[in-house]
């Protein structure tokens, strides 16, 4: 069997997406669109794709495609997503899932009537070590969950000035496109949040904040930023356990990506993308950690290449009648950190129970 692939987008798709592709058998990338023909044409005379199409509609009822990655900007996933699932495609559509969580309750409606596969690109689930929390979680490892903490604080330059305070203006500084550090990591670490705990969020408080008023784009037009460069916020689990969440594009020292779980009975801390240590009440933190088998085989040699194609693989496994190796973000996933996050947006305590 091979699963015939159509792919919406030209930005993250073509850095990441097409050259981690060639890592899964039994994929063939059938189709590319984008809301540029040229730019459509551009990327499929590159990675050799027979049919480009100026929308992700256009492709959605391409007679030769089988599975639509959605990996638009995020305010064109509803309907892009939709028209997949109403013409019967498989779906995996990038996370944010929406805009807004009414959009994503509308996708998640169609999505239970399709006969497609639906499922969100949360791909962190795959990632080697974090796969391993949540197997050290469920054999109790640490015990009972009392709270979780992520920090994320990005790649400096070798000036120590953060990338974020000069980077040209894009979509991604643009909230009506769905841009935004918040749904970028944010939307990963509350599914990790749920993954690891199987406990839904019930109450949320936070902030965000934007700290670079104005950008100029590649042609030296200034525009508003409108985005969150900036995301705090605290979330009650069903559990009981509390969890909380600090993500910035502006700080100029960290640990890159940091959490840590603390349970009754110990302490699992993942730093980075590679490092996973478990320590016990009164002892040292030992080293746990996971090697990658994909290490420096994907194109962008980072966690959420290397588990895309991990995803991808067990995504195909099931449409061939195989068992899933994993537990991929399904639709109903995506809705619940949709309503998380437009909580946070909110910017004061909201019940989700």
């Amino acid at each position: 069997m091979s699963v015939r692939i159509g792919i919406v987008g030209t930005g993250f798709a073509r850095r990441v997406q097409l050259p981690a592709l060639r890592l899964v058998p039994g994929v063939t990338v059938t189709a590319i669109a984008s809301g540029s023909m040229e730019r459509a044409r551009a990327v499929a005379a590159e990675f050799a794709i027979p049919h480009a199409f100026a929308s992700g509609e256009e492709l959605a009822r391409a007679p030769d495609v089988d599975l639509v990655l959605v990996s638009s900007t995020p305010d064109c996933h509803a309907r892009q997503a939709i028209a997949a699932l109403e013409a019967g495609k498989h779906v995996l559509c990038e996370k944010p899932m929406a805009l807004t969580a009414r959009e994503a309750e509308q996708m998640f409606e169609v999505a239970e009537r399709s006969r497609g596969l639906a499922r969100i690109d949360h791909e962190l689930r795959y990632e080697p070590n974090r796969r391993k929390v949540r197997d050290l979680i469920r054999l109790g490892t640490i015990g009972p969950i009392l709270h979780l903490e992520f920090v994320l604080r990005p790649y400096v330059r070798g000036d120590g000035r953060p990338q974020a305070f000069d980077a040209p203006w894009s979509w991604w500084y643009d909230a009506a496109r769905g841009g935004g550090i918040l749904g970028a990591v944010g939307s990963h670490l509350i599914d990790l949040c749920r993954f690891w705990t199987g406990s839904e969020v019930v109450e949320v408080s936070g902030r965000t904040a934007t700290f670079v008023p104005e950008r100029y784009d590649q042609q030296r037009v200034r525009h508003a930023v409108t985005a969150d460069e900036y995301a705090s916020f605290v979330m009650r689990l069903a559990s009981g356990a509390v969890a909380t969440i600090t993500l910035t594009t502006v700080a100029a020292h960290g640990p890159g990506h940091f959490a840590q779980i603390t349970g009754r009975d110990g302490t699992l801390v993942l730093t980075g993308e590679t490092t996973l240590e478990v320590g016990r009440p009164g002892g040292p933190l030992e080293d746990a950690s996971v090697p990658d088998d994909l290490w420096e085989q994907t194109a962008s040699n980072n966690m959420w290449a290397r588990s895309f194609v991990r995803l991808m693989r067990d995504l195909v496994a099931v449409l061939d009648g195989r068992r899933a190796a994993g537990e991929p973000a399904t639709f109903y996933d995506g809705l619940a950190v949709q309503r998380v996050m437009d909580a946070v947006r909110a910017g004061r305590g909201v019940r989700l129970d």
